[in-house]
């Protein structure tokens, strides 16, 4: 039986059994009902796409019938894959939402999708079988463990270390005053800041994570200072980061608040979980209100001006949010149009070598690797577009960059380390559950986000994520991990291992 869900091998069974068939009768009664109601859905593509939405949409149907956790990354995968790769392309053609100036072959849209999701669906059987791999399981010695007293002290410097971070940032940029500017009005300011700008927005996660380890056994029982801590925790973080247009500044520091109280104070229900989800939703819609009008999006609490009139002139609205923010159907099925038309090569491993290069000011070689927005940028136009000075900013997530660098074969060769890397965190996440697991809680925490960022970001993104959100609280865990003393208990265990005749010969001399 399994000690975390108390489920056995028979339960388990038939839970993914009915799990299967939710998903294989829901989702193509939704796509028939979708076709019959909008003549454009009587397209092939449709077919892909609905088996893609099958094949990802059991782990949703598993999440939502309680077989996983609420934050089990597997599971979190399936619920927002669902929208990926099912409900985004369908959005596209109900919608007519297409990225402006691109066009895809003679063909049209609605064949690059299906072109698209096709591979998408070949690469889903592989990510499922991946998956049903068989694997080793937990290891013996299980999570490491943390020292509570030198976690406390540890994180305590590091906060300190990130608030004076913070001030020198405040300083460089001219006081108060002069910071609120540069947050809203000249963001070239804080060019060349970047390893500055790291250490200072990474102290608002680390003094949460450092109040709910210190207080945890108080905030069990007071469920109204935990949300005024996440309350605080986004106030602050859109201070020391938000205000730039940054919105993962905000959103990913949110989220690991969020799994780091479902696993350490008080476990956040289904229902909390989609009002969540919910209200990220909104908030992207609103910061990207925020991030194209700059402080001209007061004018709307003033009621001089409407939402929908801001939204007119930024090209930040709703179909954005969930197509272009939260989606990559169009841009991906761009890419592998371009390249099936012979109008597009590949760049052979380029954006990989110039990612992490672009996070390191001055380094050397970086000029001559094509990044992401050189070879990007030439795929989409056309040879030569960027020489020219435009640049695309368009992000092709996980599969997408693939295709980029190598292809249809690389596309698939994605979903192989999307399933590799589902396994170790899923198992991961299992241990950090464990009550006394307090280094896996902490150290599980991105996980969770970076199932999501892994199929909508590009590694230059994926990179940044763990540099400016894992890293700093990674590096305060691992400098807390307990040493396992040599126990008694241990040299038995040694003894029970070593063949008696050696140490008797032992004994002997």
């Amino acid at each position: 039986m399994d000690t975390v869900t108390g489920r056995g091998p028979g339960d388990d069974a038939r839970t993914a059994a009915t799990s299967w068939l939710l998903a294989a009768t829901l989702i193509p009664t939704a796509s028939a009902v979708l076709a019959c109601v909008d003549p454009r859905l009587r397209h092939w593509f449709l077919i892909p796409v609905t088996v893609c939405g099958v094949l990802i949409g059991v782990d949703a149907f598993e999440w939502l019938l309680r077989r996983r956790d609420v934050f089990d990354p597997q599971a979190i995968l399936g619920l927002f894959g669902v929208h990926f790769y099912y409900l985004a392309p369908v959005l596209h053609v109900l919608l007519d939402y297409w990225p402006a100036l691109l066009h895809p072959s003679a063909a049209g849209w609605r064949s690059a999708l299906g072109a698209m999701a096709l591979l998408n669906m070949v690469g889903l059987v592989v990510y499922r079988v991946v998956l049903s791999l068989p694997g080793r399981g937990p290891r013996p010695a299980g999570p490491p463990r943390l020292d509570p007293g030198r976690y406390q002290s540890v994180a305590l410097v590091a906060v300190v270390v990130g608030v004076l971070a913070f001030g020198v940032e405040v300083m460089l940029l001219g006081g108060p005053g002069g910071f609120l500017t540069a947050m809203t009005e000249d963001r070239e300011a804080f060019a060349g800041l970047g390893w500055l700008l790291l250490i200072s927005e990474s102290f608002p996660l680390l003094l949460f994570c450092l109040v709910l380890v210190r207080w945890r056994q108080l905030l069990r029982r007071r469920v109204d200072l935990v949300v005024l801590l996440l309350v605080g925790l986004v106030a602050v973080q859109f201070l020391v980061g938000g205000l730039r247009g940054s919105r993962s500044a905000v959103l990913w520091p949110l989220v690991l608040g969020l799994v780091l109280v479902h696993l350490l104070v008080r476990p956040i229900t289904r229902k909390a979980f989609v009002a969540s989800a919910v209200a990220v939703v909104m908030f992207v819609y609103a910061y990207g209100l925020y991030k194209g009008a700059g402080v001209e999006v007061v004018d709307i609490a003033k009621g001089t001006r409407t939402v929908e009139e801001v939204s007119a002139e930024t090209g930040r609205d709703l179909p954005t949010v969930l197509l272009a923010d939260l989606g990559r159907a169009d841009v991906q099925a761009l890419l592998l149009d371009r390249q099936r038309a012979g109008a597009a090569g590949w760049s052979y491993g380029s954006t990989y070598v110039a990612a992490p290069l672009l996070l390191v000011p001055g380094s050397v070689g970086a000029e001559q690797v094509r990044s992401k927005s050189a070879v990007g940028t030439d795929v989409l136009y056309g040879p030569g577009v960027y020489d020219s000075g435009l640049r695309s900013q368009r992000v092709f997530g996980v599969t997408g960059e693939a295709i980029l660098n190598f292809g249809p074969a690389g596309g698939l060769l994605s979903f192989v380390f999307l399933g590799l890397f589902l396994r170790f965190a899923t198992r991961y996440y299992a241990q950090a559950r464990r009550r006394d697991a307090l280094a896996a809680k902490l150290l599980c925490l991105p996980l969770c986000a970076i199932t999501v960022i892994l199929v909508t970001a590009d590694l230059d993104n994926i990179l940044a994520f763990y540099l400016g959100e894992a890293l700093p609280l990674a590096l305060v865990v691992l400098c807390a991990i307990a040493r396992r003393p040599r126990t008694a208990v241990g040299h038995r265990q040694y003894r029970q291992s070593v063949p008696n005749a050696l140490l008797v010969s032992n004994h002997l001399k």
